[in-house]
């Protein structure tokens, strides 16, 4: 085996074993963070002692695209913490839900995609003509689950998070009639979002790139759009 190969296994080995013991989940009762997508001060790099041992077992945890692919985001971004960017990814998820709720074009443009925005600005655009108004809280995530990521050949990443999240959230006509929602019931809320940065830029941010609605709940939720 070339010996070059040989050592990229090794360094993605070691970085395997890393992501996976940071990797956590939230559970709502976390200090509060500031903006999820302001520049951080960089980190000071930390020597990895290669251990046979560990390589060995290491070797056996790249059992999904998420693993493989969150490697190649540390490889290629040495600021990369996986438990960092879930904490700003819930943080981010929260906001966007509220933005979206309140028609909050700023925050939504700071935050998403050109593609992303475009759909979201035409629901509440089609919510205004129509004199709704809606409201939520998100109480709390309860998990947040990396299902995918990847690198392109053009240095763009991607990761996918499903996030199960408590709210409560009332839509109101323009009679002021609840038409969906409670504002006295809490509901639980599944979605899917990839958030998406270009490597090679010097802009820290995560862009929300896509949603999707994981589950149908029968309770109903804040009717953030499919996306991207």
């Amino acid at each position: 085996m070339p010996t070059d190969i040989l050592i990229y296994m090794i360094v993605a080995a070691v970085m395997v074993f890393w992501l996976r013991n940071v990797i956590g989940t939230r559970h709502g009762e976390e200090r509060e963070r500031p903006n999820p997508f302001e520049e951080q001060p960089e980190m000071n790099e930390k020597p990895i002692d290669i251990d046979p041992v560990v390589i060995s077992e290491t070797s056996k945890a790249i059992k999904t695209d998420a693993d493989a692919g969150l490697v190649q985001i540390a490889l290629a971004d040495k600021n990369f913490d996986v438990n960092e960017f879930k904490d700003n990814a819930g943080d981010a998820f929260i906001l966007i839900v509220k933005a979206f709720a309140d028609g909050d074009r700023e925050t939504l443009k700071d935050l998403c995609t050109d593609t992303v925005y475009k759909t979201f600005d035409q629901a509440i655009y089609d919510r205004e003509q129509k004199g709704e108004k809606v409201s939520t809280e998100i109480h709390a995530i309860r998990k947040t689950e990396i299902t995918n990521a990847s690198v392109s050949r053009a240095k763009k990443a991607d990761v996918t998070i499903r996030f199960t999240a408590d709210e409560t959230y009332v839509i109101e006509n323009d009679k002021g009639e609840i038409i969906s929602g409670h504002p006295d019931r809490v509901t639980e809320m599944t979605d899917k979002w990839t958030f998406t940065r270009d490597l090679k830029s010097s802009d820290p941010r995560w862009l929300l790139s896509k949603t999707e609605d994981d589950v149908v709940e029968e309770d109903g939720k804040t009717p953030v759009p499919d996306a991207g």
